[in-house]
Parts: structure tokens; C-alpha cells; sequence
């Protein structure tokens, strides 16, 4: 046993060492190097002797918070921390290391075990599918074709590894030897795709692409830019599409308008990511439907609201408020307001 939890720390070691030094400058970089070290605490706690093999125990509780912030941070459109699901999230580690401090846990029967304890349990099953779900949901908008990839390996490798450590943990129903063989697999192979398979792509990011580890923020254009990549033609024809006001098209997709360009959906999505540098066509789209949305609203102070979100292509006013308090940081209403309103 303790050979596979030690050849199982080896492999997480060296995923750490190979994040770190590549990605440590990018928030999803540091964010997989927690996970990952307290992952480690879940290899180590049964070799470590007291007390350090409950503080061991205390700091893997983490690993289900951490795996949704790593989905959050990687592949959601525009990653919601600060929301219901964040505070779920902290829940799921804070209650239980509450309750181990103050030994509430010691009574099964009593209601704070239930709420330290039992709920937290159950909480961490819940983090995980919505980290799953992050994922999956984003899937489809996602222009970066090797972040597209990484994502089929996140969902079989690190989110089966999450699930094998999370409920041996709280049920015992599986032997440990599982969770470390998992844990070996998909560290090496995670390892093996960062060396060898993408030359240093996490997550559609380059290693170490700038100090800030910042992406590029490109204003959407219907300007051609060159690319040796991308042939003239496909620019001009998405352009001249985007000029048509192609972009206000209802339930707009991926592949409707990579039929409308008569081209196959991957060339669309390396059309777009390496001619405006997007990374999400959601994005690239209600930057072009909210330009339009915010000079109208200056020259058409007398059209409702509404209407002019239901002409640029939302379907409920709700959606079209949001898209636009993300990108404008302030709302429509806010907007026709203060930026007509002499000074």
C-alpha cells in the first residue's frame, strides 16, 4: 500500500514541478497546483503519524473545492466565483475543519455533526458535478481546439480521480489501492500530454506567453488582420457575414455559422481564435451584439430597451442585461444615462 501511495506522490510531484514552472504565472496554473497539493495531503495522510495525518486529512477536504474553482477558472465563459456555488464550495472545507477544531464530530447523533460534517459530505458530491458540468456546458463554444481535447481528458482522468479520492474518503466503500492507481494514471498521463503530446498547452494557454499571464483582449473588428494560417478569403467572407449583422441571428451556434461560411466547424473555430484571439465564441459574439446594442442606445434614446436587445439577437432582456453589465461593467439603462447626460 504504501509503495502505490508513494509512487503515486512521485507522479504528482512531478505534474506539480511541470505546472509550476510553466503556468505559475496564470491563475488556473496556481489553481491546479493547489489542487494537486492537496491532493498530495490525501496520499500522505496515511503514512504521516499524529497529528499531522489529521491535518493532512483536514487539507484534502479541499480537493472537490478546488477541482470546481480549476473548471471555473479554466473553462468557464466568464468564471462566477463569487456566487452560490463558491459559497458552496467553501462550505464543503471550512464546515468540516470547523468541526474538527471545536470536536463536534464526535457525536454522530448530535445536529452539528450533521451540519460540520454530513451535509459537507454530501456538498462535495454536488461541487464536483457542477465542476463537471462547467465543463461540459462550456464544451461546445470552447475555439481552442487543445483546450477542446483537454477537456474529454479532465472529465475521464481528474474527475474520476476526484471521485475516487472523495468517496473513499467519506464511505470507505472502495479500497485505497483504487484511489492511488488513479491517481498515478492520471498524473502521468496529464504529464505525458504537457511534455510531449501539446509542448506546453494548458487549457488552449502558452507556456509562459507574457509576464502578466494575461490573455490578449482584442477589440472585435470587421477588419481583416493577416494570418499565415488563415487564408484571405475566410476572413473577408466572415467579415462581410459579420457586417450583414450575421451576429444577431436568435440561438446563433458554432456550426450554423460555420454552414453560413460553408466551411468545416474546426477551421471556424482557428478562423476566429487566431484571427481576433478569442477563446470562446459566446464571447466573441456579445462583444459584437453589445457594441451595436450601446451605440443605439445613445442614438435611439426613445427605443425601449428591450427592443433593442431582441433586434441584436437575445432572446430575453434578462440575458441581453447580463451580456452587457460583463462586458460594459454597468448596465443599458446606466449607460444611455450617464453618457448622454451633458457635463
Amino acid at each position: 500500500m504504501h509503495f502505490l501511495s508513494g509512487f503515486a506522490l512521485g507522479a504528482v510531484c512531478l505534474l506539480i514541478v511541470i505546472i509550476a514552472r510553466d503556468f505559475g504565472h496564470l491563475k488556473v496554473g496556481k489553481t491546479f497546483v493547489a489542487l494537486l497539493t492537496t491532493g498530495s495531503c490525501f496520499l500522505i495522510q496515511d503514512i504521516v503519524h499524529s497529528p499531522w495525518n489529521h491535518f493532512a486529512s483536514s487539507i484534502s477536504t479541499m480537493v472537490p473545492a478546488l477541482f470546481w474553482l480549476l473548471c471555473q477558472l479554466a473553462f468557464a465563459y466568464r468564471p462566477k466565483i463569487k456566487s452560490f456555488a463558491g459559497l458552496i464550495a467553501l462550505y464543503t472545507f471550512i464546515a468540516p475543519a470547523i468541526g474538527k477544531l471545536t470536536d463536534t464530530i464526535s457525536n454522530p447523533e448530535s445536529t452539528w455533526y450533521f451540519f460540520s460534517w454530513t451535509l459537507g459530505t454530501y456538498l462535495e458530491y454536488v461541487v464536483i458535478a457542477l465542476g463537471l458540468w462547467t465543463v461540459i456546458s462550456h464544451w461546445e463554444d470552447d475555439l481552442v481546439e487543445s483546450s477542446r481535447k483537454l477537456r474529454k481528458a479532465l472529465l475521464i482522468s481528474v474527475g474520476v480521480t476526484v471521485l475516487l479520492v472523495v468517496i473513499p474518503m467519506n464511505t470507505g466503500l472502495f479500497d485505497l489501492k483504487i484511489s492511488y492507481i488513479a491517481i498515478i494514471v492520471a498524473a502521468l498521463s496529464c504529464s505525458h500530454f504537457l511534455i510531449e503530446g501539446k509542448k506546453g498547452v494548458l487549457f488552449g494557454l502558452q507556456a509562459i506567453s507574457n509576464d502578466s499571464g494575461e490573455q490578449p483582449k482584442v477589440a472585435p473588428s470587421f477588419e481583416a488582420k493577416p494570418q499565415e494560417s488563415i487564408e484571405d478569403g475566410q476572413q473577408h467572407k466572415l467579415n462581410e457575414l459579420m457586417k450583414q449583422g450575421f451576429y444577431r441571428t436568435e440561438h446563433l451556434t458554432i456550426k450554423t455559422l460555420a454552414n453560413a461560411l460553408d466551411m468545416p466547424e474546426y477551421k471556424t473555430r482557428a478562423l476566429i481564435n487566431q484571427t481576433l484571439g478569442y477563446r470562446n465564441f459566446n464571447d466573441y459574439i456579445n462583444q459584437l451584439r453589445i457594441q451595436e446594442a450601446a451605440q443605439r442606445l445613445l442614438n435611439e434614446p426613445d427605443t425601449p430597451i428591450l427592443n433593442i436587445s431582441l433586434d441584436v439577437g437575445y432572446r430575453t432582456l434578462s440575458s441581453f442585461n447580463r451580456a452587457f453589465k460583463d462586458i460594459k461593467d454597468t448596465t443599458p439603462t446606466e449607460h444611455r444615462t450617464q453618457t448622454s447626460t451633458p457635463r
